[in-house]
């Protein structure tokens, strides 16, 4: 099934997050570190993980070191791009590097990138699995680790975006209806003071327009960095839902204060509007 509207809307809420946690908090951290090498999911692509993810994958972050290509030591060092040498892709949101060759020994991938203070997942889990039935990993507060890590490891400070519904109300003659969606943010932090950044930034994004992206992002099948470079404001250019309400609750009640003390949770409900007519439909349309 092709994607429908509220699958577009979630998705660009989630990009629109990022790019306002990332632009408006300065939400990441420059690092440097070796990539080391992980499991191999696909045949004949080869991994090589960082101690961190989710990298910063957005070129309009100021100051943020986008990662578009590696250092491979071979001999000696040389700064290879995705399409040269073996280098595959990379892979921002996993914080790893593709490759097509299989590259022996320690320390020899290296690469300079910005690490997302807040990573942040689409998802469909209740508020209970993920508060407490998800194993998080955190991330380090220093660069201590000395491997890569796993594809399917979760770390946190991060959020979640989720759709708790939606309904469609009549709007005016003609078919049109105001579609509202209410969307759930839950943010998990490492500390009170990140939480309270954090929830500030989405709390004042109330009354601006979520762009609705349609157009495919510059990813392979794996979801990484080719050569194509992504930019959120080159394609955050059309409407979009607007965001009408938004509500900030620390007090997650519901046996929910029994979580580990050493995450600091909320949740950011939405409430976004659009004026649509859904029951217009023309081949190729939504």
């Amino acid at each position: 099934m092709k994607a429908q509207y509220e699958n577009k809307v979630i998705s660009s809420l989630m990009l629109y997050i990022d790019h306002k946690l990332c632009m408006r908090g300065e939400a990441y951290t420059n690092y440097s570190s070796f990539f080391y090498e992980g499991s191999q999911v696909y045949s004949n692509i080869f991994n090589y993980s960082a101690p961190f993810k989710q990298f910063v994958m957005d070129e309009s972050i100021p100051n943020a070191n986008v990662l578009s290509g590696v250092n491979v030591k071979s001999g000696q060092w040389h700064f290879l791009t995705p399409g040269t040498s073996g280098l595959h892709s990379i892979n921002h949101t996993q914080g790893a590097t593709h490759f097509t060759t299989h590259v022996t020994g320690q320390e020899r991938i290296s690469g300079d990138y910005a690490v997302k203070d807040f990573n942040i997942y689409l998802t469909n889990l209740s508020e209970q699995e993920i508060l407490f039935e998800t194993k998080f990993h955190t991330r380090p507060k220093v660069h201590e680790a000395v491997s890569g890590l796993a594809a399917d490891a979760e770390t946190y400070p991060a959020i979640f975006v989720k759709s708790n519904g939606s309904k469609n109300e009549p709007f005016s003659f003609g078919g049109s209806d105001k579609t509202i969606i209410e969307a759930r943010m839950i943010v998990l932090a490492d500390s009170a003071f990140l939480l309270d950044a954090s929830c500030s930034i989405l709390r004042d994004c109330v009354k601006e327009i979520v762009p609705t992206i349609s157009e495919s992002l510059p990813f392979n099948a794996l979801g990484a960095y080719t050569g194509q470079a992504y930019n959120y404001t080159g394609i955050a250019t059309g409407t979009g839902v607007f965001i009408d309400k938004a509500f900030v609750s620390k007090n997650v009640g519901g046996g929910y204060n029994n979580l580990n003390p050493d995450v600091h949770a909320a949740f950011v409900d939405f409430e976004l509007v659009e004026t649509r007519k859904p029951r217009q439909f023309t081949v190729g349309s939504q």
